[in-house]
């Protein structure tokens, strides 16, 4: 078993902005912006099928924005094991 190290609050992760090249801020997982439901269904659920081999890599996909020019990129995080 596997989780987020992001999700969890042990780490933060930085992106520099490819546009303007501002710092970007983590906007949350992907998986929550699906719907208005998509954040209390199943841990996983939605990472079935959001188009991302995340569930198999052990990824969690995470929504980056800038704050500046308004860009958004999403990238994958490597979760790690649970104690």
């Amino acid at each position: 078993m596997s989780m987020c190290p992001i999700c969890n609050g042990l780490t933060h992760m930085q992106h520099i902005c490819p546009s303007c090249n501002h710092l970007m801020e983590d906007a949350g997982k992907l998986e929550s912006f699906y719907d208005p439901y998509s954040p209390y269904r199943e841990w996983g659920d939605v990472a079935m099928t959001n188009g991302y081999l995340d569930q198999l890599a052990h990824e969690c996909m995470h929504i980056f924005s800038c704050s500046n020019c308004g860009l958004q990129i999403t990238r994958a995080v490597e979760e790690i094991p649970c104690p």
